[in-house]
């Protein structure tokens, strides 16, 4: 082709915006931004009675989120709108009527209950449940003036003999016999079109030149490839992506059976979008056997269609926190501070507008546990404890506190020692808990663990001293003496 590349990401407003979607929108961006191309958003709305505007705002903020807004778009505007099928209804009626005229349609009257019959014979004969082509074989004169008189119809793709070949981007070329493609209803009775006419419709007008989207379309292709033969039309280059499977084994990635399909799930949770879409940029696309860590516009520069795999992606959600977690500790702690905050906020652990001693805290939880995160939301886990009023322990964190029969007295002398030390400095009061140790005959492990356990109910965490700070001395001071009071009767 020698027009300038225009591609388009074309959902179906019927539910949340999919991480397969997500994925499909990124391909097709990364595509018109390396050849200074066009990149489309437009809405396949036609299916009135599952359409939703929570579902075009979840894709119009899906997309915004993870930084791929369209160059043209409902929102957007453009030369080649309007960008959603439900407002295109004219353009597809004259189409059908001069695809009609070309012979590329032929109108059906078979009834509802003609069609039910022939599929209870289809069944009972145990062949391939499709039309049988009973009205193609009228005359074109007679079925013509059937239609001008007014009886009811549908017009059917009108498939020609022979073969259908489709050169995949992906796949290399992949042969169909047309006799396998059926002459399925492409204008529906009252001349609403179907989508298969619709979409090549858009995408001749919209000047598509790519069409990458996923295989589960590769079917539809061939019906498709039929239309454009039929109005003359040039064909773009098709691309069908290899499905997303499930994390665990469990086959094609399902929007009812897992919550992770959703972008959505991903948002919530907090995960950066920059390193969501790196990690979306490797489902079934690789740089090379190394390369993992890319941004943006090293995807822009390295992305080609030819590196696409043929067979299906897993969902590597432990890939996606090991990737998290590395763009998470070379943020800028600000940042850090930020991103966290409105989680516990919504936890309830700080206020709406944190006072001095919480953001005091923030900043101290968010140093101590930077290295840690995978994604914004594990800080309420990771940290709910220096916000909590009360100290929950973990069945671990309650065994170590128990271990020694004299843990209490332990916890209280600590106590006793630790309201005159001097608090800013972790390395300073490490140093002279290692020498309070020493000086009861005790391990250093033996104070390390259940010390622990009393300030935060926990087996793991941040360095001890740190916790320290980051409690401060009145509250290591109370916690301690209520995990003595909780174990020592």
């Amino acid at each position: 082709m020698t027009s300038p590349v225009r591609v388009r990401f074309a959902p179906s407003p019927t539910g949340y915006l999919h991480v397969g979607g997500a994925r499909t929108a990124l391909f097709n961006f990364l595509v018109a931004r390396q050849s200074g191309g066009t990149y489309i958003l437009r809405l396949e709305d036609t299916d009135t009675e599952r359409n939703t505007d929570a579902s075009v705002r979840t894709i119009y903020e899906g997309l915004r989120w993870i930084g791929l807004d369209p160059d043209e778009g409902p929102e957007q505007g453009g030369p080649k709108g309007p960008y959603r099928q439900s407002e295109r209804d004219a353009l597809y009626r004259s189409l059908a009527d001069e695809l009609l005229s070309r012979g590329g349609v032929y109108p059906c009257f078979c009834t509802k209950e003609h069609l039910s019959a022939m599929r209870e014979r289809q069944i009972a004969a145990r062949v391939t449940q499709r039309y049988d082509r009973t009205c193609r074989a009228i005359p074109r004169d007679d079925a013509l003036a059937r239609v001008k008189a007014g009886e009811p119809y549908t017009l059917r793709l009108n498939v020609p003999e022979g073969e259908t070949l489709l050169p995949d981007l992906i796949r290399g070329d992949v042969l169909v016999k047309n006799e396998d493609i059926e002459d399925i209803i492409l204008v529906r009775t009252g001349g609403a079109v179907v989508y298969n006419l619709a979409v090549v419709f858009d995408d001749h007008h919209m000047g598509v030149t790519h069409v990458i989207r996923g295989e589960d379309h590769l079917t539809n292709t061939f019906k498709q490839l039929c239309i454009y033969d039929a109005m003359g039309w040039e064909r773009p280059k098709f691309a069908h992506l290899p499905l997303i499977l499930a994390p665990a084994g469990e086959g094609k990635l399902s929007k009812r059976k897992h919550p992770e399909a959703a972008l959505e799930w991903y948002q919530k949770k907090g995960y950066p979008p920059e390193a969501l879409l790196n990690w979306i940029c490797l489902l079934g696309w690789s740089y090379d056997d190394k390369t993992e860590i890319m941004t943006r516009d090293e995807m822009i520069a390295r992305f080609s269609i030819e590196r696409i795999v043929k067979s299906g992606a897993r969902l590597n959600l432990e890939k996606l926190d090991w990737m998290s977690g590395d763009y998470i500790r070379r943020m800028p702690l600000e940042r850090v501070i930020a991103e966290i905050t409105p989680y516990l906020v919504e936890a309830g652990l700080v206020s709406a507008s944190p006072n001095a001693d919480e953001i005091e805290k923030i900043r101290a939880v968010a140093a101590a546990e930077q290295g840690r995160l995978r994604c914004w939301s594990q800080i309420v886990e990771l940290a709910g404890w220096v916000f909590a009023k009360d100290v929950a322990f973990e069945a671990k964190a309650e065994a170590n506190l128990k271990k020694r029969p004299d843990s209490a007295d332990i916890l209280r002398a600590y106590a006793a020692g630790l309201a005159v030390q001097a608090f800013d400095d972790p390395k300073a009061l490490e140093a002279w808990a290692r020498a309070w140790a020493g000086e009861r005959g005790l391990g250093f492990g033996d104070i390390v663990h259940p010390i622990r356990a009393a300030l935060t109910g926990r087996a793991q965490g941040p360095g001890l001293f740190d916790v320290h700070r980051i409690l401060g001395r009145a509250a290591c001071v109370a916690r301690l003496e209520a995990a003595a009071a909780k174990i020592g009767g």
